[in-house]
């Protein structure tokens, strides 16, 4: 789908580019996101984002391809800003209850921001037929890129003895299913959040997580 990109869990990494070039595709897929959250997908020309990165649109297909790798590059890159958390983080402590709170207060930033809500509501409406590879693209590389993290995590736990799940993928999506109910969904909704909820769910989904995993 792409040329020139390799794919990792922390970014959009541009192979063989100078700095330009690497300084280029930034403008591109800042240019790609504002087109994209604007217009949406299926109306987002691609002539505009070239317009607004400066470049040519032969660049533009020469390193993603079309449209649709184009957008892909771009909730790649979206994600790891939104989201800048790596297995190397410095999050992840041998205390699994402050690696567990540590994560969760950065989903909840990545949660209220109006641009992560966005770009979901983005891949759910495509409604052409790139959308089964829209949304494949935005689980994989949004909440599923997430829930790997912590995944990641609490299998270097269980190893170590510290925790006790039978399936540490099902455990991390649980994880941070508990952080967003019921806030989040109200949120999608339109209904009002109340003040501290969310940092409220937060502290409850480590106390119930805690209570239920972690071997004393």
């Amino acid at each position: 789908m792409m040329n020139n990109i390799r794919m990792r869990d922390d970014s959009t990494v541009a192979i063989g580019l100078t700095p330009k070039g690497q300084e280029r595709q930034r403008k591109i897929l800042e240019a790609a996101r504002d087109v994209f959250l604007e217009q949406g997908f299926e109306r987002a020309s691609i002539h505009e984002i070239m317009q607004r990165a400066g470049g040519s649109i032969s660049t533009l297909y020469r390193l993603y391809g079309n449209k649709l790798g184009l957008f892909e590059a771009m909730i790649m890159q979206s994600t790891s800003d939104l989201f800048p958390i790596t297995d190397e983080s410095d999050i992840w402590t041998d205390n699994v209850e402050e690696s567990l709170l540590q994560f969760g207060q950065v989903l909840l930033e990545v949660l209220g921001q109006t641009e992560a809500r966005s770009i979901r509501r983005i891949a759910l409406s495509v409604s052409s037929a790139d959308s089964e590879a829209i949304r494949k693209v935005f689980y994989e590389q949004g909440p599923r890129r997430v829930q790997r993290l912590l995944a990641a995590y609490l299998t270097r736990q269980k190893l170590l003895g510290k925790v006790n799940v039978v399936d540490v993928d099902i455990a991390s999506a649980q994880f941070i299913e508990m952080v967003k109910s019921p806030w989040y969904h109200k949120a999608e909704f339109g209904f009002p959040i109340e003040s501290g909820e969310p940092e409220r769910s937060l502290q409850q989904a480590v106390v119930m997580f805690m209570q239920g995993v972690v071997v004393n």
